[in-house]
């Protein structure tokens, strides 16, 4: 079971996400992050002694399954290429 990491935008530069695992209601939740490369990083810390693997979604749409330690070395990359599937996604539909 891989934890499951959902980004979402609030507003311009303030964004919240949550780490959940498997079906549990309970969920850890860190708010007011000024991107989304500052989630995935802050995420990848708290997770990286735990877990190799997290399910990363954006506003509840899935993106795949990543390597912690991208989230937390490769960020501005690891940015980027999600960028281009939500992109990608939102063309083709």
């Amino acid at each position: 079971m891989h934890p499951q990491v959902d980004i979402r935008k609030i507003r311009d530069r303030y964004f919240n996400y949550s780490v959940s695992t498997g079906s549990a209601d309970e969920r850890h939740v860190r708010e007011g992050l000024r991107s989304v490369a500052e989630c995935l990083h802050d995420a990848a810390t708290a997770l990286s002694h735990h877990f190799s693997v997290a399910v990363l979604s954006y506003e509840g749409r899935r993106l795949g399954t990543y390597r912690i330690a991208s989230m937390e070395h490769d960020t501005l990359a690891l940015v980027d290429a999600l960028r281009a599937k939500l992109n990608a996604d939102h063309n083709t539909a």
